[in-house]
């Protein structure tokens, strides 16, 4: 059984899945992780015939607690408010931070934001995660949370209870589970609440509560239903989970250790609300390079600039083909991105395939962005991404004409994925010059430029290269791989203890540089005029 078989076994025909974000910043690429797990649920239960919904909430009551990446300091006045009464950041759609953010994640954009914006693709337009999407403003201000509240402000000695026993937080009599939004600043994150008469309760905006906002000093009475506030957010994660049903909800392992906040939200969902918990699916970080992200801090790689980058399937099959206990960190480079689809293309192969196994046909199906489409043919045209990186470089050479040339008409199979990892090699080259600029092929005037400065044995070693390519016949990496070995041998070279003077001579020529690509399979796709061209 798979992580996802596991999660769905011995769940009721009815299965509702949940996940939320909360809007405060631009969406980092290890949000997609829960986004990537919960929608890869949602498809597999479906295909099992089970009556799936799978919602995606904005968590747009949080209050704003940090100033957003990039924003400056205007929006100082607005700590401590609720993301939906902070403006949209300078550039960005929507009429709320928590519109501009959730928008630009998803592609959702509620009430007043779609006359402005229209439809807006976003990450899950182009990942295919389809979803029921919420946003939690509304969910209060409806009423439908109300008799929850009334139940937690009821049980706010069992409540304080629970915090204390559990997580060893300790609060004061007088504290009630509730923030109210002060009806003066409308800050939600300063408020005191205290003393509930069943109908209102009691609260003080504190200057002092919080560290990152400072409250106005006002006292009041108000009602805690109707949207006037909102629940702590363990008690929220209980709240939905009695409301809307839920089945499954994955989170970031941080939430699942022992005495975190998915322990106390289970206790509180079990002994207060009565109500089962959701099964659960913790997950680890994604991160590239090893970066720790913040969206707030703008820390990390926006999901968007990843989507753009990657094609959809390889960016699901990155996140997916992990178990989500265990940690992925992915580095954006040239090596790394070669690898991948290696083994994408490996896994396509195992799943077009006869014998292939569940699992594989399973990881292969979730991978792909529209949900329930056949295996495509597999292509044929063995195509390294570094490969296709350098020769995209290449302003007097086209990628399909050159391909053609040394293949003849290419199907539509190859043609489809070649102009994918073009696209991804345009991209890369935009994103990451740095690192795609090590991979550009020197023209012809700057290998000779190159050739004039490597050594007599170098220099030996290339004549024997071209005339033992010349030769050569299939044209093939592994063959070229062997040529290479052969040829610096015949000069006198071991291609074991002096490695770098045969490669370096080899990338000195194509690249300028030390090192490269894997040669044997970058020849093979260069084309055997090419690579005697430049061999010299």
């Amino acid at each position: 059984m798979t992580w996802i078989d596991k999660a769905l076994d011995g769940c009721p025909p009815q299965v509702v899945i949940n996940d939320s974000k909360t809007p405060s910043g631009r969406a980092h690429v290890g949000s997609l992780r829960g986004v990537l797990i919960h929608d890869a649920l949602a498809r597999v239960a479906r295909e099992r015939g089970l009556d799936t919904t799978f919602m995606y909430g904005c968590d747009d009551m949080d209050a704003v607690d940090e100033i957003p990446h990039g924003t400056g300091k205007q929006f100082v006045e607005h700590l401590g408010k609720p993301l939906w009464a902070a403006p949209a950041p300078e550039g960005l759609r929507g009429d709320s931070m928590a519109e501009a953010y959730f928008g630009e994640f998803t592609g959702k954009w509620f009430g007043a934001a779609d006359s402005q914006v229209g439809d807006t693709p976003g990450p899950f337009d182009a990942l295919g995660v389809q979803a029921e999407f919420y946003r939690m403003s509304d969910v209060y201000r409806s009423g439908r949370l109300d008799d929850v509240i009334d139940t937690f402000l009821q049980a706010a000695a069992d409540v304080r209870q629970i915090y204390l026993r559990l997580s060893g937080a300790e609060r004061s009599d007088d504290w009630l589970p509730f923030q109210p939004i002060c009806e003066r600043c409308g800050r939600i994150g300063t408020t005191y609440a205290t003393d509930y008469d069943g109908e209102t309760v009691a609260y003080e905006c504190r200057p002092d509560l919080v560290d990152w906002a400072s409250g106005c000093g006002h006292r009041g009475r108000i009602s805690p239903f109707g949207g006037n506030g909102k629940l702590p957010w363990k008690l929220e994660w209980a709240a939905k989970w009695k409301l809307f049903g839920i089945s499954i909800e994955g989170a970031g392992k941080d939430h699942m250790a022992a005495s975190g906040s998915h322990e106390v939200s289970s206790a509180l969902a079990r002994h207060v609300l009565q109500c089962p918990v959701p099964v659960a699916v913790p997950y680890e970080f994604f991160t590239l390079g090893g970066a720790k992200m913040s969206s707030s801090r703008g820390i990390g790689m926006n999901s968007s600039g990843l989507v753009e980058m990657l094609p959809p399937q390889l960016l699901r099959y990155l996140v997916l083909r992990t178990q989500p206990r265990r940690s992925i960190n992915f580095d954006l480079d040239v090596p790394s991105l070669t690898k991948a689809f290696v083994e994408y293309e490996r896994l396509w192969r195992s799943a077009a395939g006869s014998d292939a196994s569940e699992s594989q046909r399973q990881l292969f199906d979730v991978a792909q962005a529209e949900e329930g489409a056949p295996i495509p043919i597999v292509p044929t045209v063995d195509a390294r991404f570094d490969s296709v990186l350098s020769l995209t470089q290449q302003p007097h050479m086209s990628l399909f004409g050159h391909v053609r040339s040394i293949h003849g008409d290419v199907s539509e199979a190859d043609a489809d994925w070649l102009a994918c990892k073009e696209t991804t090699a345009e991209e890369f080259i935009r994103v990451r010059p740095d690192l795609a600029g090590m991979f550009r092929m020197l023209n012809v005037s700057e290998a000779a430029e190159q050739r004039s400065m490597l050594d007599e044995r170098q220099h030996r070693f290339l004549a024997r290269l071209a005339q033992r390519l010349t030769e050569l016949s299939p044209w093939e990496a592994r063959d070229i791989q062997d040529a290479i070995f052969d040829a610096a041998r015949d000069v006198g070279i071991d291609p074991k203890t002096d490695a770098p003077v045969v490669f370096e001579a080899i990338y000195g020529v194509l690249f300028g540089s030390q090192t490269g690509p894997r040669a044997g399979s970058l020849l093979a796709f260069l084309g055997k005029r090419e690579t005697l061209t430049r061999l010299g």
